[in-house]
């Protein structure tokens, strides 16, 4: 009967760290798979982030041609350009307009769209008169 006893008792302290191996692995496992959900997540956000930045640059270059539009419309020879215009107001996103005459009656606008580190420019030639 003390045989069997030691015998039991040498089959339990061996499983022990069995299960300690076995804890220590699922751990791991789990870890690195919260590692890298929240790192394909940052990626994400990231170029969600630029995506946005990179359209709301070309917006606001169209809203500077916009403005210049309205320039036109107001006064025919109207050749000064739009210097640097933060819009909205305290944004920090920043257009700017320049006008040149180009041949056979237009008139060329590049239009320039700041937003973080975005730019975006749009060129258009515009026919004036008939």
């Amino acid at each position: 009967m003390t045989t069997i006893r030691i015998s039991n008792r040498l089959r339990f302290a061996s499983r022990r760290g069995a299960a300690l191996l076995l804890a220590i692995f699922v751990m791991t496992l789990v870890s690195t798979l919260a590692v890298a959900t929240l790192d394909a997540e940052m990626m994400r956000y990231m170029a969600l982030r630029n995506t946005r930045e990179w359209d709301e640059a070309r917006y606001l270059a169209e809203a500077g041609l916009n403005d210049a539009f309205a320039h036109l419309e107001d006064d025919i020879s109207w050749r000064d350009g739009i210097p640097a215009t933060e819009y909205p107001q305290g944004s920090g996103w920043i257009y700017r307009v320049s006008v040149a005459d180009g041949g056979d009656a237009t008139v060329e606008l590049t239009s320039t769209g700041t937003v973080g580190n975005f730019t975006r420019t749009l060129h258009v030639r515009v026919k004036q008169g008939g």
